[in-house]
């Protein structure tokens, strides 16, 4: 075989090796070569002495890019925010197949949590005012200026006067409770939503629903866990549904355990089990208990407490600080104490993490869940209708004047939700 022969095999080699997303044409070389030699000539022609017939050269409209390999391509992009790969999808076709396939999806989910400054969080805030507005603002602005502009966003339903009620959020899509009956999901990255079909439980007086948003690893689906609480019946009957994005369906699943009623507040995603602080009777009394449902398994099962001051304190509420469950409470009303379970499922890894004291005259207010944590150990959370910013290093308080009250914390948003997404597509569905 001849050396020239040898080459051309090898070249073909190579380019069937190459990933499709970004593989150059076949006839780059030859263009290549054309250019340079057209380059060359124009180079020689500027020294010798203009003819009449002469028009004005022009090397075309786009000077030659240098090549970039395609992992490098890769992992320039995985780091960028969400709105610049919405707008850099729409420079070639291959780009586009590569922002949005389900492997690059879960890259850029990944280095974004990992992004220590939150450069790639936002936090959702909702109008005081009768109509339902939402804004966002992105929180690595609120620890660095105290008059961050938020930007508006176009929730998707026809009735802008009505409220519906925040069950939470996971890798940027946003759910929301329609009236105890269904849910409305949405990515306001990409602009498109979904509605559910209706629970079909049979409410009454006193009933109540309490939700949790989380994702299924192992079946790469999101979904929607809606725990139907009726106290009229003794002990509290509680049935639960699991609602799966893929499927567009509710699909009932085992009774949440005898004698445990969650509280209205929703379930909080930490690996891979939403987790819902519960009233669980026993005898004449009730004890506080966390109530883990896996995703996966679809199994229930306890998650201790840490050791704390149970005579003393509020009832505690959960959230979920740099991917891990904590616990909330007042102590004395004098301060709020925060506890970190670091190794989940392990109570000997909870460890109290911040006690933030109360201003003097806190009346009725309390503070809420915090919403995250700086690398430098700043909490933002909110007092009354305001963002506040705690340093415990000297203790300082730091307002953040917003016109809207803060909702909850959109962690590492996506540009789109994997293979499973049956999201894509419906730009701005109007909801009723």
């Amino acid at each position: 075989m001849s050396s020239e022969t040898t080459a051309d095999h090898d070249h073909d080699h190579d380019h069937r090796r190459s990933p499709a997303f970004l593989r150059r044409p076949s006839d780059f070389t030859r263009k290549r070569e054309q250019f340079i030699n057209h380059k060359n000539q124009i180079h020689q022609d500027q020294y010798l002495p203009p003819r009449k017939t002469d028009a004005v050269l022009t090397l075309g409209s786009f000077p030659l890019l240098p090549f970039l390999p395609d992992e490098l391509i890769e992992e320039i992009l995985s780091r960028l925010p969400v709105r610049s790969l919405l707008i850099f999808r729409c420079v070639c076709k291959s780009w586009k197949s590569l922002i949005s396939d389900p492997y690059f999806v879960r890259k850029h989910l990944h280095l974004s949590t990992l992004n220590p400054n939150f450069s790639h969080h936002r936090i959702v805030l909702s109008s005081t005012t009768a109509e339902f507005i939402l804004k966002s603002c992105c929180v690595n602005s609120l620890f660095n200026n105290p008059s961050t502009i938020c930007d508006d966003l176009s929730y998707p339903v026809k009735n802008k006067f009505r409220h519906d009620g925040i069950i939470g959020s996971c890798h940027g899509l946003l759910c929301f409770a329609i009236k105890g009956e269904c849910v409305l999901l949405w990515n306001p990255s990409i602009r498109v939503s979904k509605k559910s079909p209706p629970l079909g439980n049979n409410w009454r007086p006193g009933c109540y629903t309490a939700f949790g948003l989380g994702y299924d690893y192992l079946t790469d689906d999101y979904k929607v866990v809606a725990v139907f609480c009726d106290p009229n019946v003794y002990f509290s009957e509680t049935k639960v549904k699991v609602y799966s994005m893929a499927s567009n369906s509710w699909r009932k699943i085992q009774d949440f355990p005898f004698g445990v009623t969650p509280y209205q507040n929703s379930g909080k995603f930490v690996s891979g089990c939403l987790n819902w602080a519960a009233n669980c009777s026993a005898g004449s009394t009730s004890l506080w208990v966390i109530v883990s449902l896996d995703l996966q398994k679809e199994t229930y099962r306890e998650v201790l407490p840490p050791d704390y001051e149970k005579e003393e304190c509020s009832t505690p509420t959960l959230g979920v600080l740099r991917g891990c469950l904590c616990m909330n409470y007042d102590h004395k009303k004098t301060h709020f104490v925060v506890w970190l379970m670091k190794d989940y499922g392990v109570r000997e890894s909870w460890v109290k993490l911040v006690s933030i004291p109360y201003l003097p005259n806190p009346e009725d207010f309390s503070y809420s869940v915090p919403y995250c944590i700086s690398e430098n150990g700043q909490v933002l959370l909110m007092f009354e209708f305001d963002l506040v910013l705690y340093d415990p290093k000297d203790q300082s308080f730091k307002t953040e004047k917003q016109s809207c009250v803060p909702m909850l914390l959109i962690i590492a948003e996506v540009v789109l939700l994997g293979r499973n997404s049956m999201l894509e597509g419906r730009r701005l569905e109007e909801n009723g």
